[in-house]
């Protein structure tokens, strides 16, 4: 069986007794560099995934679902923000199941004192970013910004007339909010808010 396994925004802790006994069952783990790099694996086989050899790494995947119990994890939950991933996943024709896990976006919302029915979640992680709502939309966006894409992201929620701030490694050491315009770390997230939104 292949097991797709939301692996938390970061901190181990967030792992849940679920991902965990999945990844003990697996015989052999793929995932993003990143992931694989905060994972118990002891002597599991790893398969680091990249751009470049993801479609021949879930090939193998599907092939060894069939005999043996197999893991694909990600970050956060692969629910949020993973759907070009999933996409993939769906097309290799072998039976899965997800396994979720905690999102960045919930620990973002746990930050900012907000809850989920209050903001417009937009991702522009992906081939065809979403584009960003109104402001007037009434709610506060969060924003996951392309590689690379944050200020980009900071200066066209400030043309549109929102206050944008930028929350940086959420759940890890060097988390903090940082003023928009300081370079940023990989794992970021912009919130805003925006038109008639109550302040965060």
């Amino acid at each position: 069986m292949l097991f797709v396994v939301g692996t938390g925004p970061g901190d181990p802790d967030y792992l849940t007794v679920k991902a965990l006994k999945t990844l003990e069952r697996c015989r052999v783990v793929a995932g993003w560099p990143s992931v694989l790099k905060r994972l118990p694996l002891g002597g599991k086989e790893a398969v680091p995934l990249s751009y470049r050899n993801q479609e021949e790494a879930l090939k193998r995947l599907a092939a060894l679902s069939r005999e043996a119990d197999v893991c694909l994890a990600v970050h956060g939950d692969p629910a949020v923000s993973d759907w070009e991933l999933m996409e993939r996943v769906r097309a290799l024709g072998v039976p899965f199941e997800v396994v979720s896990g905690v999102s960045s976006v919930n620990v973002a919302l746990a930050r900012l004192g907000l809850d989920l029915v209050q903001v417009v979640v937009v991702s522009q992680h992906a081939r065809e970013p979403q584009p960003l709502p109104p402001a007037e939309c009434g709610r506060h966006i969060l924003v996951i910004p392309p590689p690379g894409g944050v200020q980009k992201v900071v200066e066209e929620l400030r043309a549109r007339g929102c206050e944008p701030v930028v929350l940086e490694d959420l759940t890890m050491p060097t988390e903090r909010v940082a003023p928009p315009g300081e370079p940023s770390a990989d794992l970021v997230i912009v919130a805003a808010r925006c038109g008639s939104a109550r302040p965060m």
